[in-house]
């Protein structure tokens, strides 16, 4: 496919710094990055024109047409070097494991997922991992780490607070991604009122971050089996609710891991739903919950809410699989 951008590059820029939803300089920001041969972040673009024509925007029927033809050659080219990219690495049909080819065979089209959970199914924005029980809230006792873990909250609680005393430390969790469209995730975008302190950029862990919370990041690093996939997780970090606040319904990134919230400080009016289950939380008593079924968080009160959280990899997935999971990402990601 050959790239056609309306407008130079620099043109392009002001275009969108003017207006991000201006469909012209989104399909010609959207034609450069395919010209440079960046297509996850070209087909991102293409199918942000696509949702102004499906929210009712202003886009013409050749802007749609061109948007349409891009996202599908896109598609057929990362399907080619996906499956290029898993025999490369060693991952042929033969030796994948048959849970992890029937994500792949559903990933790519070509199988259909099964039914769960009834009105509250797992839905991963990303990635669907196939056959895992059905989950809303996990049991923590199944977890051998979690005393050992429970037992540091008072230090990690030192940690947290010494944070929040930096008013800088904390930061919007939905920021704006540069270079990618983006929507107002849920009202979200650049709002404090909930904010995190992250240990890691993209799973790498932060050296300086580290350095203020030794023991935060101990607690984590010693036996809990954190989820590793390159360029993606861990994602350990201190979650803040701040008063009278609301994190809306949404579901996270894949299924093949759980999330765990050790709650730090939690005034009362405090609440959160995972599927049809409400819950509680209670101070240095960890909570595991599957974070692909829709979810909600909030605080009622006159007072800050604070949680560690992070993702492990869930029971059922193998050591196997996981390093077939991590693989398959970091060829997406090299796509």
């Amino acid at each position: 496919m050959t790239p056609e951008p309306r407008f130079d590059l620099a043109e392009t820029e002001r275009r969108l710094e003017r207006n991000r939803t201006d469909s012209a300089a989104m399909l010609s920001k959207a034609e450069h990055l395919l010209q440079a041969g960046d297509l996850r972040s070209a087909g991102a673009w293409f199918r942000g024109v696509l949702n102004l024509a499906f929210e009712g925007r202003a886009v013409s029927f050749g802007e749609r047409a061109r948007a349409e033809a891009a996202v599908e050659w896109i598609g057929r080219r990362q399907r080619q070097l996906l499956l290029e990219g898993l025999d490369q690495a060693g991952l042929t049909r033969a030796e994948r494991h048959p849970q992890f080819q029937k994500s792949l065979e559903i990933m790519l089209g070509e199988r259909q997922r099964g039914t769960e959970g009834g009105k509250f199914p797992q839905l991963p924005q990303t990635y669907y991992y196939p056959d895992l029980p059905y989950v809303q809230f996990a049991d923590p006792a199944d977890y051998p780490w979690r005393a050992a873990l429970e037992a540091q909250t008072a230090a990690i609680l030192a940690e947290a607070l010494d944070l929040l005393a930096d008013q800088q430390a904390f930061t919007p969790y939905a920021k704006l991604q540069e270079g990618r469209p983006q929507g107002d995730v849920h009202g979200l975008l650049g709002n404090a009122d909930w904010s995190t302190w992250e240990l890691t950029d993209k799973g790498t862990p932060l050296p300086d971050r580290i350095a203020r919370t030794p023991q935060t990041y101990a607690a984590l690093e010693g036996p809990v089996p954190l989820c590793r996939i390159p360029n993606r997780a861990p994602t350990p970090m201190f979650s803040l609710l701040r008063p009278h606040s609301r994190i809306p319904a949404h579901t996270g990134m894949i299924n093949a891991r759980f999330i765990c919230h050790l709650p730090l400080v939690v005034p009362p009016g405090c609440g959160f739903r995972v599927g049809e289950e409400t819950r509680e939380w209670q101070v240095g008593e960890l909570m595991v919950f599957d974070d692909s079924v829709e979810h909600e968080a909030w605080n009622d009160s006159d007072h800050d809410r604070l949680v560690l959280i992070f993702d492990v990899w869930r029971p059922e997935v193998s050591q196997v699989e996981q390093q077939q999971i991590a693989t398959l990402f970091r060829i997406v990601d090299a796509a």
